[in-house]
């Protein structure tokens, strides 16, 4: 028998999606008769998916991959705690929920990679994680955000931070920054090389860790003196500016949707 992480099985997953709401949310939206397959062929790594049927027809509504990962004391360079040994983390390698039973509306366009709306089900399979992590041990929940847009949604959450102090600071200035753009905009203007720091150099998105703490060890870390330094000293040294012509020439690529503050 398959187990994701060497401990749970198609049913004991499927189980989860009922403790944590996701299945009662799901139902309230006309799907039914669940079902969780543990995916490993021709992949790198094991995906869990997560099927229902909606007017007779199969979906796919939640894929994902998680896998455990080591971090090294080194990775925590503003951090006034010292460890004995890495981070235990479970690295949620990549998820997308969606429903396709639905389409796109010009008020709500698509953000990258997106081929159908959202179910609204992650803050709910984020828990399943948590779970997951606090069965093993763990010491945290971390993601690798994919796009800009990503990581905003795990930080207004305020149960993420970027691991490193001096990171987090700058995308709290980034945020900042791009305060005036829609969700979609701001990714696009990160993606299109359309925005620039303050040395007047094109930034590229190549995040570190966001991290959800578990451990009093790693929740010690974000509570540091060290961490905050590096936090407010890296968000008042960042400032960024976007090229809104060519942001727009981005967005009118893709589709109608224009820029909020250039037009």
């Amino acid at each position: 028998m398959t187990r994701f992480l060497d401990r749970y099985d198609e049913r004991e997953l499927l189980g989860l999606f009922e403790e944590v709401g996701v299945a009662e949310t799901l139902r309230g939206r006309g799907f039914g008769d669940f079902e969780v397959a543990i995916a490993e062929a021709g992949l790198a790594l094991p995906h869990v998916r997560y099927y229902a049927t909606k007017d007779g027809r199969r979906h796919c509504l939640l894929d994902s991959c998680v896998r455990r990962i080591a971090v090294d004391a080194e990775r925590l360079p503003d951090s006034n705690i010292a460890l004995d040994r890495p981070l235990d983390l479970l690295l949620v390698h990549w998820v997308r929920e969606e429903d396709p039973t639905r389409a796109f509306s010009v008020s709500r366009p698509p953000l990258p990679l997106q081929e159908h709306p959202g179910l609204g089900i992650l803050r709910r399979a984020f828990r399943i994680a948590v779970q997951m992590a606090r069965d093993l041990g763990s010491d945290g929940v971390v993601n690798r955000a994919k796009f800009f847009h990503d990581a905003l949604l795990f930080e207004r959450s305020r149960l993420f931070l970027f691991l490193d102090g001096a990171e987090q600071g700058r995308f709290e200035a980034l945020r900042r920054d791009l305060a005036s753009l829609s969700l979609r905009d701001a990714t696009l203007a990160i993606a299109g090389s359309c925005v620039r720091d303050e040395s007047g150099d094109v930034i590229h998105w190549d995040p570190g860790y966001l991290v959800f703490p578990l451990s009093e060890r790693l929740t010690a870390h974000f509570h540091s003196a060290g961490y905050a330094a590096a936090v407010a000293k890296g968000q008042r040294g960042a400032h960024f500016r976007v090229d809104l012509e060519a942001l727009g020439q981005v967005c009118a690529q893709l589709g109608p949707s224009r820029p909020a503050s250039a037009q």
